[in-house]
């Protein structure tokens, strides 16, 4: 599609953040830099918890990787969710996340992160660590979904002091980790905090889950090519 039939279905679609997402696209690559990044922004403003808006974020701020840092538990999904065709999964997540059993709402937030939905894997964390308030995976959750390219300090004023309430729980220092390595092109310095991180989520917790992924993160930091 044309940039002018763009401009004119941005003008009838003005909260469509698809359609704006493609308009900056169209204006990049014609050389408009400025009009690129207004749309982008609309798009991100547009509809915030679609996977445009949070495309149009990955253009918006290209000195962070693409996406955003997803939640990731120590437990695994209910038995025989694996069976069923994608669509069936999500709403069975969505049905078990409906009674008051913190990882169940933890599972639907997670997949509704990986499907873009920010804000709504947002709040289904916030009402895990409701349920759960004393439990560190469920504030993890809720700490890793505020991290927000425009302003990454909500989701670290909250995982910082999980470091002291709960000095032992790999959860807390995998996520502080892996959220430390994302400012890698921004503060270059919080890698080494990164990777200390993450040597601690496997020395708290060397049997966990976390233990192995931490593992392979520090492994590929340590074969990645020095610049």
């Amino acid at each position: 599609m044309s940039l002018a039939k763009l401009e004119r279905l941005a003008l009838e679609r003005r909260r469509d953040s698809l359609v704006l997402l493609h308009l900056g696209f169209a204006n990049f690559w014609a050389g408009h830099s400025a009009e690129a990044t207004t749309a982008w922004r609309e798009a991100a403003e547009a509809q915030p918890d679609s996977a445009s808006a949070q495309r149009a974020d990955d253009w918006l701020y290209p000195n962070f990787p693409p996406g955003q840092p997803f939640f990731v538990p120590t437990f695994g999904p209910p038995a025989g969710l694996a069976d069923l065709a994608p669509p069936a999964q999500l709403a069975a997540l969505a049905q078990a996340a409906r009674g008051r059993d913190a990882h169940a709402k933890l599972l639907y937030g997670l997949a509704l992160q990986r499907l873009g939905h920010r804000l709504s894997a947002r709040r289904q964390y916030d009402a895990a660590a409701r349920l759960a308030p004393r439990d560190p995976e469920a504030l993890v959750a809720a700490a890793v979904a505020r991290f927000d390219k425009r302003s990454p300090s909500g989701a670290f004023s909250r995982l910082g002091p999980l470091t002291r309430r709960f000095p032992k729980a790999p959860t807390v220092r995998f996520h502080l980790g892996v959220l430390l390595l994302w400012l890698a092109r921004t503060q270059p310095g919080s890698v080494e905090e990164g990777k200390r991180q993450l040597r601690l989520a496997q020395a708290e917790g060397p049997d966990s889950p976390l233990a192995m992924q931490a593992k392979r993160l520090l492994a590929r930091l340590a074969n990645a090519p020095k610049k």
